[in-house]
Order: C-alpha cells, then sequence, then structure tokens
C-alpha cells in the first residue's frame, strides 16, 4: 500500500483545492508545519476516504453529513488505483489504467483494491478521530457478542483501526507472552530491557464493571448478561483468577458526583498464569489482543492495573506510574508490533508528543528495528520535532504550508534535514525559526555584529563604542566570540552594517527581499574592492 497522490477538491475544514503527491520511493513520509495548517485535516480526510469505500458508501463527513470530493491515486498489492468521487458524478474507478464499468465491480473486489488496515493514532486530547471508526467498531462489536461467535472472529483487526491510551496495557501484556516465534520474541523484550527499562511481566489485575447495558435479570457471575467471545474471554480469566472477588463500591465519578459501582476482581498472579491461560485458546498475540479489548469494547472493563519489574524499582511497578512518554512509545509501537501486516497505511498525527529528546532522535530507528513494517506498509506522521526527523531525505518530508486565506500547499523542501543538524533544520525553511537564540540575546548579537560593522568602516562614535564594549563583554560571557580571521567576510560584515534592519530577529517579507537585494550588492562591492586591490 503506498499512496502516491490526493487531490482534495470540495473545501474540507480548512483544505480546499488541496493537492499533495508522495515520492513513488518513500514508504515512510513526514508531514511538518505551523499549526492549523491542514496536517491532522488530511489525516482524517485518508481515514474517511478508505472508511467509506470500505463501507461501500459516498465520503461523508461532518455532523451534516457533507460529501467529500477528491482524487487519489494509490498502489495496492501490485496494482495502480485511481478513485474519483464528485458529488454531481458520484464514484469512478480506474484499476491500472482501465475504467471501470461499474461501481459494484470495485466494492466486489474491495479486499484486493483496499488496503488490509489503516491505523491512526491522535496525541491530542480531541476525541475528532472517534467518530471516524466508531461504525466499524460496531460492526465488530455485533459480530464478537453473538452467541455464535467463532473464534476466528478475533484473527485479524478490523479495516480502521483507532489506537488509544487503554492499548499500551494490552501492548505490554502480549509483548511478554510466547507464541513460539522465539527471535521476534526475544527482540522485543530486549527493546523493553535497554529502552524502557522493563525486564519482565508481574501481575493483571482485570476490574469488570456493570456495563451501562447490563440486563436486570443477569447477576454477577452471568456477566450482566455478556454473552459471544466476550462472556467466553471472561469465563478464562475467571478460570485463571486467584479467588475472584465481588464488590460493590462508592466511585467518584467527578468533583462533586459519587456513585455506587458493581466491580469483579479478576487477579492472574504472576506471568506464568497468564501464559497458561494464553497456551489454553490462543496462537498469536493478534488473538491475544483481540480478546483483551473485547471486554474494554463491550463497557465491561472499569480498569486493568498490570504490575512490571522495573529497572532501579525494588517493587512492582504499575502501568499507571510510568511517564507519559513511556505509555505513548508503548502504546504506538507495541500495537503496530504485533497487529502490523501487509499492505496497510499507518496514520500518526504527533505520536512523539511525550517523548524525551533520545527518544525522538531514535524514533524513526524504533519504526525500522522493532515494529519491522513490511515493504508493502507506508507511514505517514505528523511531528513538530526537528530531533524526529534529523536523518530523513528531502523526498520522505512535505511541508504544509498556508498561502492565502484559505490555501494550503503541500510542497517537498529544497534540502535535505539529514545532515543539517537542529539548529539548521530550525532555521531553515522547514521550520522557520529565524534563530534558535531567545530574542533578547539575539537581539544583543544582532546589535553587536551592526556596531562591529560601523567600527569596521571608522563611522562609530564615542557613545556606540561604549555600547559595542559592554555588548562584547556580555556576549563573550555567554561564549560569543567574534574574532574573525576572515577578511573578506570582514569586509562583507562592514558593507551589511550599513542596513539598520540587521538589528532586527524576525523579519518581514518585504525585509527579507530587502536584506537579499542588498546582500548580493554588498558582495558585489567586496569583489571589487579586492579587484581593485583595496583590501
Amino acid at each position: 500500500m503506498r499512496i502516491l497522490e490526493v487531490h482534495i477538491k470540495s473545501k474540507f475544514k480548512n483544505l480546499k483545492d488541496f493537492r499533495i503527491e508522495f515520492d513513488k520511493e518513500a514508504m515512510e513520509t513526514v508531514l511538518i508545519g505551523l499549526n492549523a495548517t491542514g496536517k491532522s485535516n488530511f489525516m482524517e480526510a485518508l481515514v474517511i476516504i478508505f472508511r467509506d469505500l470500505d463501507l461501500e458508501r459516498s465520503p461523508q463527513h461532518g455532523k451534516s453529513r457533507n460529501l467529500l470530493e477528491y482524487y487519489i491515486k494509490y498502489e495496492c498489492r501490485g496494482k495502480t488505483i485511481e478513485i474519483k468521487f464528485s458529488i454531481i458524478e458520484g464514484y469512478s474507478f480506474i484499476i491500472d489504467n482501465v475504467i471501470l464499468k461499474s461501481r459494484p465491480a470495485f466494492f466486489r473486489e474491495k479486499e484486493i483494491f483496499l488496503p488490509k488496515h489503516v491505523f491512526i493514532y491522535y496525541s491530542g486530547l480531541s476525541t475528532r478521530l472517534t467518530d471516524l471508526y466508531s461504525e466499524h467498531e460496531k460492526a465488530y462489536y455485533s459480530n464478537i457478542i453473538n452467541s455464535k461467535a467463532k473464534y476466528k472472529e478475533f484473527d485479524s483487526i478490523r479495516r480502521i483501526f483507532l489506537v488509544q491510551n487503554i492499548h499500551a496495557s494490552f501492548a505490554l501484556i502480549a509483548f511478554f507472552m510466547n507464541f513460539g516465534q522465539k527471535i521476534e520474541e526475544e527482540e522485543t523484550k530486549q527493546f523493553l530491557k535497554d529502552e524502557l527499562k522493563i525486564h519482565d511481566f508481574g501481575s493483571a489485575l482485570f476490574i469488570i464493571k456493570k456495563p451501562t447495558w447490563a440486563r436486570p435479570q443477569k447477576d454477577i457471575d452471568e456477566y450482566w448478561g455478556a454473552d459471544g467471545l466476550v462472556k467466553r474471554f471472561l469465563d478464562d480469566l475467571r478460570l485463571f483468577a486467584l479467588a475472584p472477588i465481588y464488590n460493590e463500591e462508592r466511585i467518584q465519578t467527578n468533583y462533586k458526583k459519587a456513585e455506587t459501582q458493581s466491580h469483579y476482581y479478576l487477579y492472574l498472579s504472576n506471568k506464568k498464569v497468564l501464559q497458561d491461560l494464553v497456551d489454553l485458546k490462543y496462537q498469536n498475540k493478534t488473538q491475544l489482543f483481540n480478546a483483551l479489548e473485547s471486554i474494554y469494547l463491550s463497557d465491561l472493563l472499569f480498569d486493568v492495573k498490570i504490575t512490571i519489574e522495573k529497572e532501579y524499582v525494588n517493587k512492582g511497578l504499575s502501568m499507571s506510574e510510568l511517564s507519559e512518554g513511556e505509555k505513548q512509545l508503548l502504546t504506538v509501537l507495541g500495537l503496530l508490533k504485533f497487529t502490523k501486516d501487509e499492505e496497510s497505511l499507518i496514520l500518526l498525527d504527533e505520536p512523539d508528543t511525550h517523548l524525551n529528546p533520545l527518544w525522538k532522535w531514535k524514533y524513526l530507528e524504533y519504526l525500522d528495528k522493532v515494529v519491522k513494517n513490511p515493504k508493502s506498509t507506508q507511514i505517514i506522521f505528523s511531528t513538530h520535532d526537528p530531533l524526529v526527523i534529523g536523518g530523513m531525505d528531502k523526498k520522505q518530508v512535505r511541508v504544509f504550508k498556508q498561502i492565502s486565506l484559505g490555501k494550503t500547499m503541500a510542497i517537498e523542501p529544497d534540502k535535505s534535514p539529514k545532515g543539517m543538524g537542529v539548529a539548521g533544520i530550525l532555521t531553515s525553511d522547514l521550520f522557520g525559526l529565524p534563530t534558535i537564540l531567545d530574542k533578547e540575546t539575539q537581539e544583543k548579537l544582532n546589535r553587536k555584529r551592526y556596531l562591529q560593522g560601523k567600527l569596521m568602516r571608522d563611522k562609530l562614535s564615542q557613545k556606540d563604542y561604549l555600547e559595542y564594549n559592554k555588548l562584547k563583554a556580555e556576549l563573550e560571557e555567554l561564549g560569543f566570540y567574534e574574532e574573525v580571521e576572515d577578511q573578506w567576510f570582514k569586509m562583507y560584515l562592514a558593507e551589511m552594517s550599513r542596513q539598520e534592519i540587521m538589528q532586527k530577529v524576525e523579519y518581514t517579507e518585504e525585509e527579507k527581499l530587502i536584506l537579499k537585494n542588498e546582500s548580493e550588492k554588498a558582495i558585489e562591492r567586496v569583489k571589487q574592492k579586492i579587484q581593485d586591490n583595496q583590501i
């Protein structure tokens, strides 16, 4: 699965007549740009496109169910697929340059023409993406609660899947269970040990609550009427749990309200007990993940408290005590690792938000070595951090820029981030910072350079000279030594200091053009002086 080109024609939030092209070789593409330039909206549009293709309906969005007009071109399972949707003409499909005669012809073969999975991760607090996958969730839930449901329902992940915080706990459980893939499992455990300092799994306490849909005639022993695979998994948990306990307790639901809730405690005291449960029914990590998630989807899970053995911690540490960065890394990498599949699309919206600088720097390495995505799986992610993209080629980067009110462009940068360093990336067109220094220090530095240029031209007054020496002393204390041996550069600095706007930190587009023109003139004057032997 590889998206090649997208054109969002109708207005979709702040995107209208928006085009983006992806490099034909890059399987990982990062989206960067200022806030509100449309990165998240673009990812949301992709989810809508594939969701509604899977549901075999027109692409709907928003509370008023507006239709999204678009064109998309992508490769999937060796085929080049082009899809266009317009309100007037509806869908049109082209497969390997052949126009399909009917809409049903595409949907009959959608298992070939659509990505196997579209995974979405959004780091923000907003619930903006939850509605996008709710219909897939409902359909899956209807299947697993059926009394006649077979375990094969747990064999695969639904096509549209939103990664959520609870999945970090499920991922960690799956990480430490053995399924016969010794090399891969050892690599995973080594990663947990090296990067997260997690050495082993301790225990798991599942707290089951009375769901909102509970049937009045059903009691705790029947899980309030739960059925299908959900009930079977709870039966398995109870079979291996140490002394299951039922309790009614007062729970503070918010700062001004408490309510009595029915809870059922199922405690698996160590890793061996959980492994015995896994060996009884589950053949791979996907089946185990789906079983764990089934009680969450059924509104039966109040909490799952997992303890782990962590370096430098004498007693077991619970998942709730991990930092937000540790949970984020576990959530994203963990879920992708054991649910990965070929011909999939992975959309990560700022997956590095809570990570420390070292983990941000190594993030692409994690995706490559830990997740080991197949070559037919494309990853598109957004970030605001130069550490994450420092090793990328420009063909892997798309910069979102708002060129006018209501018009956004996505372009490939002129230079690759690789080799530029953090300071170079931040002050390049990729991020557009005027400086990596604080504004006050940069203003002092610019003022000192301006005065230094006047000094070189013998244009410095006594008052300016005193100010220059004061600034020079202050900046040298901060480590800014500007004794320049290059005489040509000294001459250039002297010429450029004729422009008083050199002392500013931030420039308007007009001022940038002035400086560019004056810089070219200054270079020509320096070259002329060299030719005239005036140095």
